[in-house]
């Protein structure tokens, strides 16, 4: 018992933001962001599947509205990126992705910093960074949205599995954060929302932009 404690009080303390963001729990808020992501991206197809000029709104809403969950996503996994390669221990153990992955995530974040930021763009730019905005979202969405396929295909049923550990109350307590991990997903939502509706008021000349260019894709 007395040298159990005397291991404890000589064990190096990790403070409680290295706790919170320990592998396990990194792994279950990125797997709780990028199922959100999955929902939105395919209510975000699906106002092109029925005609974007009748959805059109609605699209710039929810693009609006993925922003936040987007940019989570990209810090969490660069969080466990930067972990592994500065050889953390805990992170080490866990082993590096599969290298099918490894190759295609530089892919998926060039991809999505070219969708959002063109499709924002569409908004705030004129002349020709407009015009060459509008050149590059509809290849970067169709770029995006093969690569994001191939990501939800190896990591959803993971992802499932990670969620549900935070869900159910038997594994809930496993991995320390589950609360604040929730907290931030929320945040994160409420974010995307706050500003998809505060932009109404001025999103009469980004549906007209965004109109114009895909009038003249489809021509």
């Amino acid at each position: 018992m007395a040298e159990s404690k005397v291991i404890e009080a000589t064990e190096p303390r990790r403070p409680p933001f290295a706790r919170r963001l320990n592998p396990d729990g990194n792994m279950r808020l990125t797997a709780a962001v990028g199922l959100v992501l999955i929902v939105l991206a395919l209510a975000e197809l699906a106002t092109l599947v029925l005609g974007l000029q009748t959805y059109l709104r609605l699209h710039v809403i929810i693009g609006l509205v993925l922003l936040p969950p987007v940019v989570l996503k990209l810090l969490t996994t660069g969080w466990r990126f930067a972990r592994y390669y500065l050889r953390n221990d805990a992170y080490r153990v866990k082993g590096p992705p599969q290298i099918l992955m490894r190759l295609l995530a530089p892919l998926l974040v060039l991809f999505t910093v070219l969708l959002f930021g063109s499709g924002v763009a569409l908004g705030l730019v004129h002349g020709e960074a407009l015009r060459v905005a509008r050149r590059i979202h509809g290849p970067a969405a169709s770029a995006w949205t093969v690569t994001l396929g191939l990501h939800v295909l190896v990591y959803f049923t993971r992802a499932l599995r990670a969620v549900e550990g935070d869900l159910r109350t038997r594994t809930r307590r496993d991995v320390g954060g589950a609360s604040r991990r929730a907290l931030v997903l929320l945040v994160a939502l409420v974010l995307g929302l706050t500003v998809g509706l505060a932009t109404l008021p001025v999103q009469h000349d980004w549906l007209h932009l965004s109109s114009r260019h895909h009038n003249h894709h489809d021509h």
